[in-house]
């Protein structure tokens, strides 16, 4: 494996926080993607490269074996962008609904599907873990992650139900004072716990004792690797109809499905999921069998492998 450094001159682009806007990461790509082209030119043990940002296509010599995975979707394309897209020939999707936003903004070539996976033998179910944390919430702390609408949700379920369930945040980013200023404006800090970012252990055992996870993202995502991660802790999930999240949940299925930045429904979803404890087990458990069967980096890196076989001999 090899690191590059990046060149002083460049290292100003670390000082805009990342997650909000998406310049910063386009900015890392072009000056990165520069030296790793020189990097690429001159090694040539490498039989198949993959990129993970559009831009980071730039650093892959044209006759050089690559596949560009496309992780989520923008929305729209700027000029560059396409320009890449119009040259590159393998693509990897994470979900049907990121393939379709590509096709609807003008890609026309295939673009097969790959999903995210979660490693089962990390992610476990741990049945002696009590369910003693009611809700919990994992990513970054940025608008499009939809932590806002849970934080209104739980002002409803306070003025509505009389409930005050405790909801534990695990995440940074630049949304996190807006955030904290909305539990305090609602009435509601002292149930809701900022964690920031924490050590995998502790990140597992949240997962294991939440009785249900609310991932409430409404776009430009795949098949979230935290609705994973909870379904293979046996935890019940509840996210967002409408999104690349309905390719793997099925309502009252496997999941519960809210409406898309619809505070009333995550809320009526929440006292569904925390007063019926038959429901919650059944999700979980429905949950859990469907990573198992189909989901585990095992079976997802098994595809991936034949997907790569399949551009290389294209």
């Amino acid at each position: 494996m090899a690191y590059l450094d990046l060149d002083e001159s460049y290292k100003d682009i670390y000082d805009v926080t990342p997650g909000i806007n998406w310049e910063r990461w386009d900015n890392e790509s072009l000056f990165v993607s520069r030296m790793a082209y020189e990097y690429i030119d001159k090694h040539k043990e490498y039989d198949f490269i993959s990129t993970h940002n559009i831009i980071d296509s730039l650093a892959i010599p044209s006759q050089r074996n690559h596949v560009l995975h496309l992780h989520g979707y923008p929305l729209e394309l700027n000029y560059i962008c396409k320009l890449i897209l119009d040259r590159e020939t393998n693509l990897l999707a994470d979900s049907k609904v990121i393939r379709s936003k590509f096709q609807e903004m003008g890609v026309n070539k295939e673009i097969k599907i790959c999903t995210n996976g979660v490693d089962d033998t990390i992610y476990t179910y741990d049945k002696n873990n009590k369910k003693d944390l009611d809700l919990l919430f994992v990513g970054r702390l940025i608008p499009i992650k939809g932590v806002q609408y849970i934080l209104e949700a739980l002002k409803l379920l306070k003025d509505k139900y009389k409930m005050t369930p405790k909801l534990r945040i695990i995440g940074k980013g630049p949304y996190k004072e807006e955030l904290e200023k909305m539990a305090k404006d609602y009435n509601i800090i002292k149930q809701v716990e900022f964690c920031g970012l924490v050590d995998e252990d502790f990140l597992i055992k949240s997962y294991q004792s939440a009785k249900a996870c609310v991932l409430p993202s409404p776009a430009k995502e795949g098949i979230m690797s935290t609705l994973l991660e909870a379904a293979s802790c046996k935890t019940a999930s509840i996210t967002t109809r409408g999104t690349s999240m309905e390719e793997f949940a099925l309502d009252d299925k496997n999941a519960l499905l809210t409406n898309k930045e619809d505070p009333k429904d995550i809320c009526e979803k929440i006292y569904k999921i925390l007063t019926d404890d038959k429901l919650r087990n059944d999700i979980a458990e429905n949950a859990y069998n469907t990573v198992k069967e189909q989901y585990t980096w095992l079976q997802v890196s098994k595809n991936m492998i034949e997907l790569y076989k399949e551009f290389i001999n294209e």
